[in-house]
């Protein structure tokens, strides 16, 4: 999956989105705009959520979320949510650190791996230069590892046979393979390059500190506070589907994968292609999208009732630092430069297409689909500027 791709195109939409337009339009305009957007690009179903100043004022699925059962989304129907599942995992990492009194900055510029690092346990590695990988660099994409090559998140099947291990290979077994086998492209801390990789390990930081697994930690501390009891990490297959989740369906100029889990088997990516489990912290989370909004305004200091962080801890994660070549990455985030409007997006090929977006005046939408409608995944690009500038005009001047 080219995660790096869709945030690129996010991260260029986001600077550009900011542009002022001379007519306010409404709520329902944006709901307008997105069922003709499923439409243009023929997506099944989209379910919408905005809210303003901590106040949700819209909550509406469009088109069907079940094809077969001719199903509109409700407000209650749950959607993969893919890499906007990261934000998740900061805000719990920052949620730790503060938990546990510790230094930020301190705590960021710690070494992960080595005996005095957050994972101690992961002993076997090839490159000396992990030892230098800080939480900072997870968390802003720095690692050292370029997914662009090579993404072990997605070859759970072989690593899985190569450590001798259950397919699909856990999260665990994925970083074990990787230190153990692999080594780094850059430098750590020089260079951005997008990595679901480094959301898996954390995840497993999170679990580290906590002594709690991933998901357990994140329901109890980050979306009990405000409300959220439907988010958890989805299952694999379509027989693992919920009661309450969409469905998922690809685009169909896409071509059959051979499934990860038996490395034989043809059928839809969607159902076929991942393991959620193993890819938890990174892009495993379902949610509706008024699940999204509430978590994003409980980082947004004035927009919620609850917030899940100080003030100066989400100004840390939330400011851009334009010194690791992406302008507009931040801690979890992509953002602008003073942090006041910050972004997620997620795909999957080619099933999943979500966006969290909060913005400087106090607006937060999230929208989710059940498709990412492309031949080509270059094509992204073209549907992140759609998507982006049509939502910015119809928001606009929203009061």
């Amino acid at each position: 999956m080219k995660s790096f791709m869709l945030m690129s195109a996010l991260a260029l939409t986001l600077i550009s989105c900011a542009s002022k337009t001379t007519k306010t339009k409404t709520v329902d305009e944006a709901g307008a705009f997105i069922a003709g957007y499923i439409e243009r690009h023929n997506i099944p179903a989209a379910s919408l959520a905005i809210s303003h100043n901590g106040h949700i004022v819209l909550q509406k699925g469009y088109g069907y979320a079940d094809v077969e059962m001719k199903m509109a989304p409700a407000p209650n129907t749950v959607f993969r949510i893919a890499s906007v599942s990261k934000p998740i995992t900061a805000v719990a990492v920052f949620k730790l650190l503060e938990d546990s009194d510790r230094d930020l900055q301190t705590a960021l510029d710690k070494p992960v791996f080595g005996k005095n690092g957050y994972l101690p346990q992961y002993k076997k590695i090839k490159d000396a230069r992990i030892l230098k990988i800080t939480l900072r660099d997870l968390l802003q994409h720095t690692g050292g590892w370029n997914s662009e090559s090579y993404d072990p998140q997605y070859d759970v099947y072989h690593i899985a046979k190569k450590m001798k291990t259950a397919v699909p290979a856990s999260g665990d077994t994925v970083i074990r393979y990787v230190l153990q086998y692999k080594k780094l492209d850059v430098d750590p801390g020089k260079e951005y390059h997008y990595s679901n990789l480094g959301y898996n390990i954390l995840a497993r930081v999170i679990e580290s500190l906590s002594k709690m697994p991933y998901e357990q930690y994140v329901q109890e501390k980050i979306f009990a506070p405000i409300g959220i009891v439907d988010m958890k990490i989805a299952g694999n297959t379509l027989k693992d589907r919920l009661p309450l989740e969409a469905r998922y369906y690809d685009d169909p100029r896409y071509p059959q994968p051979i499934s990860v889990f038996d490395n034989k088997t043809k059928g839809p990516q969607a159902y076929n292609g991942f393991a959620f489990h193993t890819m938890d912290g990174h892009g495993g989370w379902l949610a509706t999208p008024t699940d999204l909004v509430k978590f994003a305004d409980a980082v947004t200091p004035g927009a919620g009732k609850v917030q899940l962080l100080k003030p100066e801890t989400i100004k840390v994660m939330t400011t851009a630092n334009p010194a690791t070549g992406n302008p507009t990455a931040s801690l979890g985030w992509v953002s602008t430069e003073d942090g006041k409007s910050i972004a997620h997006a997620g795909a999957l090929e080619t099933s999943t297409l979500s966006y969290l977006n909060r913005r400087s005046d106090g607006t937060t939408w999230a929208v989710i689909f059940n498709r990412l409608p492309v031949k080509d995944l270059a094509d992204i690009g073209v549907l992140a500027q759609d998507l982006m500038s049509g939502m910015d005009q119809a928001l606009h001047d929203f009061k």
